[in-house]
């Protein structure tokens, strides 16, 4: 029986894991999250994703799967990280009101068994977002909630700010943190399957 860990401290990707029913637990990789050197968005959140996985592996006996992921929003090509203040999220905002604009998430899986043997699969999505056309006041609203705080582009779809997406061509969890799909799928490749988990 496997048994699972994420690798993130983020609370929306434990609540894809508990809608779900899998049974995991969390290890904070506490790896850095930013990178200093240029890459493109697809290579932005592989690294990272693999950072975080590879940061926990060591402490971690198998049979197990550690879930390590990474998100990001992009808008023209440019990567918009999490804002690290107010006047930073309403530049974010901004940008994005009345625009179309893509979010990636990176996922990677490292399978250990009970050998200690590991395999290492990384996975990268992408999920096309667009946003009403929101005013100023509306975004200095928005940020007086303090929802957009360690969130990618400033702002969290499954939060408060819903009512400014207009449409989204993609998952959805990819846009909250996780591809479940992938997950489902990379999960059952590897013999696990977790609707064995709902009943």
């Amino acid at each position: 029986m496997y048994k699972f860990i994420l690798a993130s401290a983020s609370p929306r990707r434990r609540s894809i894991l508990e809608k779900l029913n899998i049974p995991f637990e969390v290890i904070v990789s506490g790896a850095e999250e930013h990178l200093e050197l240029e890459h493109s968005p697809y290579e932005w959140v592989k690294i990272l994703s693999e950072r975080k996985a590879s940061a926990v592996a060591p402490g971690v006996k198998g049979p197990a799967v550690i879930i390590g992921a990474d998100t990001i929003v992009t808008y023209l090509g440019k990567i918009l990280i999490k804002p690290t203040s107010e006047a930073e999220a309403f530049s974010m905002l901004r940008q994005l009101s009345g625009k179309k604009h893509t979010v990636y998430t990176g996922m990677t899986l490292i399978f250990i068994d009970q050998n200690g043997n590991r395999e290492v699969e990384s996975y990268v999505d992408a999920t096309e977002v667009t946003m009403l056309p929101i005013t100023d006041e509306e975004i200095r609203t928005y940020i007086s909630t303090e929802e957009y705080a360690d969130k990618a582009g400033g702002y969290a779809i499954q939060g408060k700010s819903s009512v400014f997406i207009e449409s989204i061509y993609g998952s959805y969890d990819t846009v909250v943190g996780l591809p479940t799909y992938i997950l489902y799928k990379a999960l059952k490749d590897h013999g696990i399957d977790i609707t064995k988990f709902w009943k």
